[in-house]
């Protein structure tokens, strides 16, 4: 049996539906998060999920109150295994796998998400950094991931940001949840490696488009392509040389610009978000609030005083 996360919904043999709390997509569907929640005697299959091959890459994350025992068939080989909150299991595309709960507790509650990759997603992110193929997978049972939850939990949280510089923050995120799978979940022909810093001509190059595009929806993409890196590369370089991640310094930079046109113009203040990137002037003052501890308009008053 092959399960496709391709949609909306996970696949029902996995999950009832009814226990899904919510899908994220990122990276236009390539990327998807699945938050589930269920009830172990809803599971079909006496309570089990059973062998499959899925077509993306899967890492399934633990959120569970207490250890729980499970029997996971992973790419031919059994294990009973002890599973408890801050695990994952990392079940490769087309690796066979299965897993039964080896409990009587039929109420308990589980939680958990799934967080599916594309394997064309993977392995184009692995080519542009120098990463050669062949690019095996290794199918890994329940082990702690502290880092990849972290991610996850972050990641889910990402449609709840209101400001034009979400994307650079949620692409940051990925590229960081795809260096760790890379790093420990693959066997790959290179090490993860790239250029030790950023040069003088590639800083002030992301930095300049950053300043000509301020009032743009800024993509990561775009700006390491203006460095000439890769997003994976650049976003941890960038954060090195400057102390800041992009997505910290787009913010800040829309800040100041627009502190200083709340300083030396009399623009309303509409006008000043537009041309800092805001297209809702609600967005604008929230964020301006955050960083200067006041809205704009009594920044405005208290710098002509």
């Amino acid at each position: 049996m092959t399960f496709d996360y391709s949609s909306e919904t996970p696949p029902r043999e996995l999950v009832p539906s009814a226990s899904l709390l919510s899908c994220v997509r990122l990276r236009s569907g390539q990327v998807k998060l699945f938050n589930l929640r269920v009830r172990l005697n809803l599971w079909q299959n006496a309570y089990s999920i059973p062998q499959h091959r899925p077509k993306q890459h899967v890492v399934c994350l633990h959120h569970f109150d207490r250890p729980m025992k499970f029997d996971r068939n992973l790419d031919g080989r059994t294990r009973r295994e002890t599973t408890a909150k801050g695990d994952i299991a990392f079940m490769p595309a087309d690796a066979p796998t299965m897993l039964r709960p080896a409990t009587n507790d039929s109420q308990r509650i589980l939680s958990f998400s799934y967080l599916v990759f594309e394997p064309s997603y993977l392995a184009e992110l692995a080519l542009s950094n120098g990463i050669g193929r062949p690019l095996d997978f290794i199918p890994t049972f329940s082990t702690p991931d502290p880092f990849l939850h972290e991610i996850v939990a972050t990641l889910a949280s990402t449609p709840r940001i209101v400001d034009p510089a979400a994307n650079l923050f949620t692409e940051a995120l990925l590229n960081a949840a795809c260096a760790r799978i890379l790093r420990n979940y693959a066997e790959v022909r290179y090490r993860l490696c790239g250029p030790p810093r950023l040069t003088d001509d590639q800083l002030r190059a992301a930095i300049d488009y950053i300043h000509d595009h301020i009032g743009e929806s800024l993509e990561l993409g775009s700006i390491s392509r203006a460095a000439g890196l890769s997003e994976f590369h650049f976003a941890r370089l960038f954060k090195a040389a400057t102390g800041a991640t992009p997505f910290q310094f787009v913010t800040r930079t829309r800040m100041e610009l627009a502190k200083q046109l709340l300083r030396k113009t009399r623009l309303p203040i509409f006008e000043i978000a537009e041309r800092v990137g805001y297209q809702k002037p609600s967005h604008f003052s929230a964020r301006f609030r955050v960083v200067s501890g006041c809205g704009p308009d009594a920044y405005r008053k208290s710098a002509r005083r």
